[in-house]
């Protein structure tokens, strides 16, 4: 059984070695048609790749300030208006 176990793993093997070019490819192509595609969005820059395989398309840092602006001013307003003084009603009902 041992033979034919090892000629088993190498069909896999081979398979395996073969699909590891074909992935870089797709990666190198993805990643062109990436910048392409942003070359048309100016807010956004160009795509980078992570050690992990992800790949990271950054918002510009001027628009991420603004947006970090305006949820700050939301918060805010959202905050002063739960704690505004909210009208008394009486605890006690008259039949």
């Amino acid at each position: 059984m041992a033979p034919n176990s090892s000629n088993q793993n190498s069909p896999e093997k081979a398979k395996e070695d073969t699909q590891a070019p074909a992935e870089r490819d797709q990666q190198a192509e993805l990643m062109a048609c990436l910048r392409l595609l942003l070359g048309e969005f100016s807010h956004y820059g160009p795509p980078r790749l992570r050690t992990d395989g992800d790949i990271v398309i950054p918002l510009d840092n001027v628009l991420k300030q603004n947006r970090a602006a305006y949820r700050g001013l939301a918060n805010a307003f959202s905050e002063m208006m739960s704690s505004d003084v909210k009208p008394r009603r009486s605890q006690t009902w008259v039949d």
